[in-house]
């Protein structure tokens, strides 16, 4: 618990942080265009990092928390490096090339950026392997917090626009890491020379590559839409669409979060003879606080909007509320799938990723010309129901979930309090309609349910 706890400063932190950067470039660079450009840029570099690293992060954090000793963390963290060093050679040399044949905005920039995120993400997981889970979250913190403070430095007091934004986001990512290097020296202490590394990098190969589709597959699934606004409707509009799913990330965030106080206990409850009970429990009272959560936040969000984006992106507000119930409906599809993980089939979380794919390239190819950004909505709620459907089947082999007849009431009020938020209300009577949704939801969660559930996650920590 203590540990979950960490992680949950670590990401709420590093959220709400980010969260207060998209009034700062909003009302600093009100060409969307320039905006949606360097979106595209930030998501194509967190989709390529894992492809030319070839996904190795992940493979020296395992290898790193099963070192014996310190000896074989020096040699893991040694080949990793050595391979790492030449697979960021390599992509560097043929992005040269490209920009030779074809015109790439800010190629420099990007480059830096897909360089300084990569850096930022190995040292990071060295830190995790190692056992300095404190670090790991502090750098975490002190890179949205640079980037925050750079931002405001670059864009607002220097007018820098674009360029400002991908100095911030390039140094907030590599000062973290020269900071903690000079203090902690991981690097320093666990490089070693002359030694036969290739081996030992072959094995990272061998468990890193098998993760690299589903890596690549996440992030086409909760990234993927902005290409596709780009190419339907263009980058202004990509511009536009980009702050709303920087204000959607947020539910994500939340849903992680409850995810992870849960999960130590599920793996634990999974042999039990009341499994099937518990989950049942668990998943209910999800349901529930994702509701709650999403209502509460998008209720907030379209009352305080006008002081949060200019003019020139408020447009975005019309689409928070359906982005964010797509959101929810991946969360669910997330929580099934922690019967893979107590099962240890993680092989099996595979298929349903790339049938969730394909379905959501194909009905963005089919709803983004005829619709624009809506098609594009559309293709993503689509696809994360054909997510949760396809998880909630498969898991049945796991646990089996019986919910409480009750959870229909929250998803009522949320289909409720999304009539509201398109209804052109007084601000006062919409926020008295979702905060008597809200607390009819409250009042709605049977009590002996809370605190069954409740009791026995304290029994097991």
């Amino acid at each position: 618990m203590h540990d979950i706890g960490i992680y949950s400063v670590g990401n709420i932190g590093a959220k709400l942080i980010t969260f207060l950067l998209v009034p700062i470039y909003t009302y600093f660079i009100p060409d969307t265009a320039q905006f949606g450009y360097f979106d595209i840029c930030l998501t194509a570099t967190f989709l390529l990092s894992p492809i030319i690293t070839l996904n190795l992060s992940s493979g020296l954090l395992r290898y790193l928390l099963d070192a014996p000793d310190n000896n074989t963390k020096q040699v893991v963290t040694t080949s990793a490096v050595q391979m790492l060093v030449r697979t960021l050679t390599i992509s560097v040399v043929i992005l040269l090339i490209i920009s030779c044949f074809f015109t790439i905005k800010y190629h420099w920039l990007a480059l830096a950026l897909m360089l300084s995120v990569t850096a930022n993400d190995v040292y990071g997981q060295l830190a995790r392997g190692l056992g300095l889970n404190k670090v790991f979250v502090s750098i975490g913190i002190a890179t949205a917090f640079l980037v925050t403070v750079l931002s405001l430095v670059m864009v607002a007091l220097l007018g820098m626009g674009i360029t400002g934004v991908f100095w911030a986001n390039i140094l907030a990512r590599i000062c973290p890491i020269i900071i903690v290097e000079l203090r902690q020296r991981l690097l320093a202490n666990h490089l070693i020379h002359n030694i036969q590394w290739r081996e030992q990098a072959k094995q990272l190969l061998r468990y890193s590559l098998p993760l690299l589709p589903t890596v690549i597959i996440w992030w086409v699934l909760s990234f993927g839409d902005r290409w596709f606004v780009l190419w339907a409707v263009g980058a202004k509009a990509n511009g536009v669409y980009a702050v709303a799913a920087r204000f959607t990330g947020i539910i994500y965030t939340f849903a992680i979060i409850i995810l992870q106080a849960w999960q130590e206990t599920a793996i634990l409850q999974y042999k039990s003879k009341d499994r099937d009970s518990f989950f049942s429990q668990i998943f209910t009272i999800f349901i529930f606080a994702l509701c709650s959560i999403i209502i509460a936040y998008t209720t907030a969000l379209k009352i305080c909007y006008p002081w949060l984006v200019d003019t020139h992106y408020i447009d975005s507000l019309q689409y928070i509320y359906p982005m964010t119930v797509a959101a929810g409906i991946y969360s669910v599809a997330n929580f099934l799938e922690m019967g893979y993980q107590c099962s240890q089939q993680t092989h099996r979380a595979l298929a349903p990723s790339i049938v969730t794919c394909i379905v959501n390239v194909v009905l963005n190819l089919i709803l983004a010309p005829l619709w624009g950004c809506w098609g594009v909505i559309a293709a993503s709620t689509l696809s994360f129901i054909v997510f949760a459907i396809y998880r909630g089947i498969d898991t049945r082999r796991f646990f089996t979930l019986r919910p409480s007849s009750r959870v229909f009431a929250p998803i009522a009020m949320l289909a409720l309090c999304g009539i509201a938020y398109y209804a052109q209300l007084p601000w006062w009577l919409y926020l008295s309609i979702n905060v008597t949704a809200l607390f009819f939801i409250i009042f709605s969660l049977p009590l002996q349910l809370r605190k069954s559930a409740i009791n026995k996650i304290i029994q097991h920590h």
